[in-house]
């Protein structure tokens, strides 16, 4: 388990609790969010070092999906 924050990061808009697992354990943990998230929204990405694009077009939403702060990125893609 990684951080837990009590307050929005962004570019996420409310408090989070940051959960991390490699390509083996995500295709085990993905179906187990789904089942058992229990009203909670989730939030999946990669890290692959496109934060714009992780954050965007590689995310999946379990759940309503939020409006994320993606201005931050934008400044790293312009560069």
């Amino acid at each position: 388990m990684g951080n837990v924050h009590e307050r929005s990061v962004a570019p996420h808009p409310m408090y989070s609790c940051q959960l991390s697992c490699n390509p083996a354990q995500f295709s085990e943990l993905l179906p187990w969010l789904t089942l058992n998230r229990d009203g909670l929204i989730v939030f999946c990405h990669p890290e692959t070092g496109n934060y714009l694009a992780d954050h965007s077009e590689h995310a999946i939403w379990l759940g309503e999906a939020q409006t994320l702060d993606l201005t931050i990125f934008r400044s790293e893609t312009t560069q």
